[in-house]
């Protein structure tokens, strides 16, 4: 039985897409969403051999759902159903990752069922070019928004609430005014979702957001601490950081 789970914002490309699969007897369709949070929430409690994905949806997108999806511990595979064709089509056929175009035809559908088995089968060996072709399309664009969890839920939140990022141990964590977050990649990693001279790597272990800055502490051996307006915890400037956060803030 292969296991599919599908997204669009558009219900009636979702309902056609239903239709047309419900032909395959060796097909069970886990769902069909309109929400792509909605979606990730039950592929991260739910294992899915492949998920059929729009890729121009409000809130987040068909790449950035699917360089969520890489993340977790048993990705599925990722097929792109999309009315554009400008989307680096031949990328994903070099790398085994299918791109089917609407309106789907049957014979088309037929070529893609066919590939997911075959990928299932070599499916480790799939898998790393997909990341990498994720974290290509991801660091070539940047996010108004990102995905975080809190209570086994994943939120959307805006790059614009978030006073700082830390990790703690193995986990990553976005502190905001009002809530503390985590989030599935590394310090890292994210800093390459957060904007150049909005965000600013202060330490090993945080990232913070300039003008969230409320207050600036002398700190000892020269370096500083900063404050942020309703959050009563300190955030680092190490040593090395110091010359380049006086630079950002024009601090002398």
């Amino acid at each position: 039985m292969l296991n599919l789970v599908l997204v669009d914002d558009e219900r009636p490309a979702l309902d056609e897409l239903t239709y047309m699969l419900k032909a395959y007897d060796f097909i069970n369709i886990i769902g069909a969403y309109t929400d792509p949070l909605v979606a990730l929430n039950i592929l991260h409690n739910n294992k899915v051999d492949a998920v059929f994905l729009d890729i121009t949806m409000p809130e987040m997108d068909g790449f950035m759902l699917a360089d969520f999806l890489m993340k977790l511990p048993s990705p599925p595979l990722i097929i792109f159903a999309t009315a554009f064709d400008a989307f680096a089509i031949q990328a994903f056929e070099i790398h085994a990752v299918d791109y089917i175009l609407k309106p789907l035809r049957e014979d088309r559908l037929d070529r893609t069922i066919q590939r997911i088995e075959e990928q299932l089968k070599k499916q480790s060996d799939q898998m790393l070019p997909l990341k990498e072709l994720m974290a290509s399309t991801q660091n070539s664009k940047k996010y108004d928004k990102l995905p975080v969890w809190k209570n086994d839920r994943i939120y959307m939140i805006n790059k614009t609430d978030i006073l700082y990022c830390t990790c703690i141990g193995n986990d990553t964590l976005i502190v905001t005014k009002k809530e503390k977050y985590n989030v599935l990649e590394t310090l890292s990693e994210l800093e390459l979702q957060l904007d150049e001279g909005t965000f600013f790597r202060c330490h090993r272990s945080y990232i913070l957001r300039l003008d969230a800055i409320n207050e600036i502490i002398p700190w000892f051996n020269n370096t500083y601490a900063v404050r942020f307006e309703d959050n009563d915890e300190y955030v680092p400037i190490s040593r090395r950081n110091t010359k380049a956060f006086k630079s950002l803030i024009r601090l002398k």
